[in-house]
C-alpha cells in the first residue's frame, strides 16, 4: 500500500468516526425530550416505530397526521404531569429533534413538523440524511395576532400562487385582501424574504421575493416583487446583495434601553434575517438540504411553507 493510499484510507475512516460521533450527540436525548425519525418507509418516536410513512403521512391531504399528533401529544402531556408531580413547572417542554431521510418528499416533512407544532413543539433541531454536523435549528415563535396581522399574514401566504413568471405581484392584484384591509396593510415595512425553486426544462428555476417597501422608508406597501434566476451563482449573488443593502438599511444607531427590547423583539418574530422557505410537496429533502446548509452559513433563521 502506498503512502497516499493509507493516508486516504486514515482520513476516511476519520470523517466516518467523525460521521458516528455527531449522529450519536444528535441521538443523545436529555430527560423529557423526543426525537422523531422518519424515512421513506416508517416513522419512529424516540426509537419506537409508530406507523408506516405512505399510509399515514403520504397519503392523507390534511397537514396534520392524526396518528403521529395524537403520540406525540400522549407524550408531551405525560412530561408535564411528571413535571407536576415532582413540583416544577409544567411550562416549557417545547424542543424536539426531528431526523428525515433524504428521499422524504417535503410535504411529508412539513405535515410531520406542523404536527409536532399543533403539539406544542415550537423549537426544532433538524438533521436530514446522513449530515448530522449540519443540523439547523427551526424555532416557530407563537404569536397573538391582532386583526392587522392576520390580514398581514395571510396577505403574505398568497405570494406563493405565482411563484412562475413574476415580476411584481401588486396589493391592488391580491383579490382576497379587500379595500378596507389595504387600507391596513399600506405601511407594511417588514422585508418578508422568501425563497423556493421549482423545474424548468432541464433545469431549476430559484425565486426570492420580497418588500422593498422595507428599502425605501416611507413608500407605501404595494405588493411583492420577484426575482427570479436560472443559475445557482446568481441566486446566491443576489442573497448577498440582499444582505449587504440590509446592513446598510439597519446600521446600528443610538436607542434606548426600550428601543433596542422593542428591536429585538420585532428581529425575533419578523425580522430581516428571516427566510421563508415555500416548495411543492413532491420535493425531496436531499434537493433542499443544500439551500438550507447555505443559509444556515449566512446566519438565517427559518420558516416552512407549502405551495
Amino acid at each position: 500500500m502506498t503512502r497516499i493510499s493509507v493516508y486516504i484510507l486514515f482520513l476516511t475512516l476519520f470523517l466516518l468516526a467523525a460521521c458516528d460521533s455527531d449522529k450519536k450527540d444528535f441521538e443523545t436525548l436529555k430527560e423529557d425530550e423526543i426525537i422523531l425519525d422518519i424515512n421513506t418507509e416508517e416513522y419512529s418516536l424516540n426509537g419506537t416505530v409508530i406507523g408506516k410513512t405512505a399510509t399515514d403521512i403520504s397519503a392523507i391531504d390534511d397537514f396534520i397526521d392524526k396518528p403521529l399528533h395524537k403520540e406525540v401529544c400522549r407524550v408531551r402531556t405525560k412530561f408535564q404531569e411528571d413535571a407536576l408531580r415532582r413540583g416544577e413547572s409544567g411550562d416549557g417542554f417545547d424542543f424536539a429533534k426531528l431526523h428525515v431521510d433524504g428521499n422524504l418528499s417535503y410535504g411529508d416533512f412539513y405535515k410531520a413538523f406542523s404536527s409536532m407544532f399543533f403539539c406544542g413543539y415550537s423549537v426544532f433541531d433538524i438533521a436530514i440524511g446522513s449530515n448530522y454536523k449540519g443540523v439547523f435549528r427551526l424555532s416557530i415563535p407563537s404569536t397573538n395576532y391582532m386583526w392587522c396581522g392576520l390580514v398581514i399574514l395571510r396577505m403574505k401566504g398568497l405570494r406563493y400562487k405565482y411563484l412562475r413568471n413574476r415580476q411584481k405581484l401588486s396589493l391592488a392584484e391580491m383579490s382576497e385582501i379587500d379595500v378596507k384591509d389595504r387600507e391596513c396593510v399600506e405601511n407594511h415595512e417588514t422585508l418578508d424574504l422568501l425563497l423556493s425553486f421549482y423545474r424548468k426544462d432541464d433545469g431549476i428555476a430559484y425565486v426570492v421575493s420580497l418588500n422593498e417597501t422595507f428599502f425605501n422608508k416611507g413608500s407605501r406597501f404595494d405588493g411583492y416583487n420577484f426575482y427570479t434566476f436560472n443559475d445557482e451563482n446568481d441566486l446566491w449573488k443576489f442573497i448577498e446583495d440582499v444582505r449587504s443593502r440590509v446592513e446598510r438599511q439597519t446600521e446600528k444607531k443610538p436607542e434606548t434601553k426600550q428601543d433596542r427590547v422593542l428591536r429585538l423583539l420585532i428581529d425575533a418574530l419578523d425580522g430581516p434575517n428571516k427566510i421563508t422557505l415555500v416548495f411543492e410537496k413532491d420535493v425531496l429533502m436531499k434537493d433542499i438540504a443544500p439551500i438550507i446548509k447555505k443559509l444556515n452559513t449566512y446566519g438565517y433563521r427559518f420558516a416552512f411553507d407549502l405551495d
